[in-house]
């Protein structure tokens, strides 16, 4: 890989579309490797510059001309129709080259490809079903095995009517070599007419969001948004176009899913863009035995590669250090991370334990990016030290950004990765999303972008559009619109930083808790004994509160259970100061994810609210219980006021003493109201338990402090009923909810 010391003419400004790139690149370079994909037996598949182009043309001039394609399923409704400009296609595929193949036959014919999740055999298609619901679509695209598996009765009637085309109809028997271009096709009038009139304008394909905030959308992405994008990522990453000399080439290892914008932009099409050579193979491949991906990278001499934090690391925990010193990454110069939230600590991690293999700590490249911008959106520089800022927590919490030193407590910082600088036209704003004007510089808001990379809107979701891809900033004097992406962060020293996302975040006594720190600490808490885990904010009687859900490892006994629950919830206490309300503990599997592997966390919410997860165990924080003299309340006035004050004074008194008893193991005859909590052994998680059921059963809005403020019973209960009487005052005057 290479600084970018390319003077090649911009891609907009002769080549309309990605079709148009690799028949260029099928010129120059015909026997080129452009594609290879290794299967879970390692078998290796190839397609060259020319081969790729080949298998493009034949697929294309067949779906332009439905009566040639033997379609296998003829009696369907649509299955003679010759598709019209526009019209949409999903792409069904399991992991290998027939998918780009069908995608790039799709552009070609001016076709909208839609790529869509490959199910397990056997399984419902919801997102398929969804997919063809929401675009309407003439066509369905998949290999023959893949149609001849596709049980009527567990797929929708929309799909189920759609014309049917194999990509690799023509080759089933013809052709069974690894490098299929034994058959050259070339394009038929009808289908060099369709090449000649694509335009920037055109969509080269309707991409489904993974939906971990919301239902999927179909991101409208043009061509002109694709190359654009894929001209910042050259740049971004300093790749260079490949000349004719095989040994410029840039090479790539992806295992990336291909219907996902990261494994289809940053994994597949770049490839192509640039003249590379892309080696894929399957996410169960890499998921199964990590090492897979780095052995790919070696034996490749691979110079970019890429992945989500959670696949460094899974490297760290599955690949040991003896394996580790057994391959050699000196290639690897661009090792991207983005899609998913990125811990400084993994990064660090990472380049620690693969120094022995010849890994450069520097070849690690932050990014962010979203299908709605097309994908990237600001990236580190390639052979640059990746930026991490440690900042106060308490700031955080209060949206501010305050840069500490390393030597700062650990337990108040917050360490964050910078995700870099905005790539190519990006114009990255930062903005109060309520007031719609930009912040103070060291403040965190909402991030808002504007570029040439900007997908058109969602599909068919005209509302959705107005809002989120055409905001407008109050006080902007260009009057620019602005695509807002739900995600918080703010810029220093030109690099941008994420923090959360506007909708996960958790506010508690109105503290923002992000809930990856949450999942971080759970993770550091349990080890091994957790697979994966899940904070998001539940309704509660003031306001919100925080629940949990930790899938536990298979091999966890029953009785080690309410041990395991103790450790969350103390760990969570001793970081961040507050307690889960709920912590519900499941199997394996029990967790949505996205197909990218993202919770799912509005999910997450819904199943907790509506009680019906799968638990193995489940402790939740409770007004009533059988089992706890501490939370047997006693009846308190309906109303407090001057003449009832008294009286709810001495029944919180009472409550008090009696949950030190039950909680603290306090000895009964020794609690008085006047002696001192912490004589009873109040620590800190039973001081955020204790103001928790009170928030509960009070209705008053409290914080862990009061125990240091109110030291005793006597002192706390009057305290408590101030609260409540000036909290009625208020109801009566009319002032609670204005």
């Amino acid at each position: 890989m290479h600084r970018n010391t390319d003077s090649a003419v911009h891609p907009l400004s002769h080549r309309p579309s990605l079709v148009h790139v690799l028949r260029e690149r099928a010129s120059r370079y015909p026997d080129r490797a452009a594609l290879s994909f290794i299967d879970d037996d390692q078998f290796e598949t190839t397609l060259t510059y020319a081969g790729l182009e080949s298998r493009v043309f034949e697929l294309a001039n067949r779906i332009l001309a439905p009566g040639s394609d033997s379609n296998p399923r003829p009696e369907q409704s649509q299955a003679g129709v010759r598709p019209q400009p526009g019209d949409r296609a999903l792409l069904l595929f399991p992991p290998g080259l027939e998918f780009i193949v069908g995608l790039l036959a799709c552009q070609a014919s001016r076709v909208v490809p839609v790529p869509t999740c490959f199910p397990k055999p056997g399984r419902a298609m919801p997102r398929l079903d969804a997919a063809a619901k929401d675009c309407l679509p003439s066509l369905l695209l998949a290999d023959s095995k893949t149609i001849d598996g596709i049980d009527a009765k567990r797929i929708s009637n929309t799909v189920m009517d759609l014309r049917f085309v194999a990509t690799d109809a023509a080759f089933a028997t013809k052709n069974t070599s690894p490098d299929r271009t034994q058959t050259a096709a070339g394009p038929t009038q009808l289908l060099a007419e369709s090449i000649a009139n694509i335009r920037l304008s055109d969509l080269a394909f309707l991409q489904y969001t993974s939906g971990s905030t919301s239902s999927p959308k179909g991101v409208m992405v043009s061509h002109e948004n694709l190359l654009t994008n894929l001209e910042s990522i050259r740049k971004s990453f300093g790749l260079t176009v490949c000349n004719d000399a095989d040994d410029d080439l840039t090479r790539g290892v992806f295992w990336l899913p291909h219907y996902h914008d990261m494994g289809l932009i940053g994994g597949i099409l770049e490839t192509i863009f640039i003249g590379g050579h892309t080696t894929l193979m399957s996410p169960r491949s890499f998921l199964a035995k990590p090492l897979r991906w780095l052995t790919a990278i070696a034996d490749r001499k691979a110079t970019v590669s890429g992945a989500p934090n959670f696949a460094y690391e899974l490297c760290i925990d599955r690949v040991s250090p003896d394996e580790a010193a057994e391959i050699d990454l000196r290639s690897w110069q661009v090792a991207f991370c983005g899609a998913e939230p990125i811990a400084a600590a993994t990064l660090d991690r990472f380049a620690q334990r693969f120094k022995v293999s010849g890994f450069r700590h520097e070849s690690l490249l932050p990014c962010y990016g979203l299908a709605e911008a097309t994908l990237l959106v600001a990236s580190d520089r390639a052979a640059t030290p990746y930026r991490k800022l440690r900042l106060d927590r308490d700031g955080l919490r209060a949206g501010r950004v305050t840069p500490v030193s390393d030597d700062h407590p650990r337990n108040l910082t917050r360490a964050i990765v910078g995700c870099g600088q905005p790539a190519g036209d990006m114009q990255i704003e930062i903005v109060d999303p309520v007031r719609r004007t930009r912040v103070n510089e060291g403040e965190i808001g909402e991030v808002w972008l504007c570029g040439q990379s900007i997908a058109r809107g969602y599909w068919q979701r005209e509302d959705d559009n107005e809002v989120q891809f055409r905001a407008s900033i109050n006080d902007d004097a260009d009057a620019r619109e602005f695509l807002r992406t739900g995600d918080l962060g703010f810029v220093h020293g030109g690099d941008l930083f994420i923090t959360g996302r506007c909708k996960d975040v958790i506010i508690l006594r109105g503290r923002n808790y992000y809930p990856h720190d949450i999942e971080a600490t759970i993770h550091q808490a349990l080890g091994e004994d957790t697979v994966r885990c899940v904070a998001v904010a539940t309704d509660a009687f003031v306001g919100d509160a925080m629940s949990v859900i930790v899938e536990v490892a298979r091999h966890i006994e029953d009785v080690r259970l309410p041990e395991i629950v103790r450790r969350v919830r103390r760990r969570i206490i001793d970081e961040h100061e507050v307690d889960a309300r709920q912590v519900v503990l499941t199997r394996p599997g029990a967790i949505p994810i996205t197909t990218s592997g993202k919770l799912k966390r509005s999910e997450c919410r819904r199943l907790l609210q509506s009680d019906v997860i799968a638990a193995r165990y489940q402790w939740m924080r409770s007004i009533i219980t059988d089992d706890s003299v501490a939370t047997q309340l006693p009846p308190l006035p309906e109303h407090v006021d001057e003449r009832t004050i008294g009286s709810a004074v001495d029944q919180i008194q009472s409550w008090l003493m009696a949950w030190l008893v039950a909680r603290c193991g306090a000895i009964p005859g020794h609690v008085t109201p006047e002696t001192p909590f912490a004589e009873h052994g109040l620590d800190s998680m039973a001081a955020v338990e204790l103001s928790g059921e009170l928030d509960d059963w009070l209705g008053v809005e409290l914080t862990p402090i009061l125990a240091v403020n109110y030291p005793t019973p006597a002192q706390l209960a009057v305290y408590l009923a101030e609260e409540m009487r000036g909290a009625a005052t208020k109801a009566d005057s009319g002032l609670v909810g204005n």
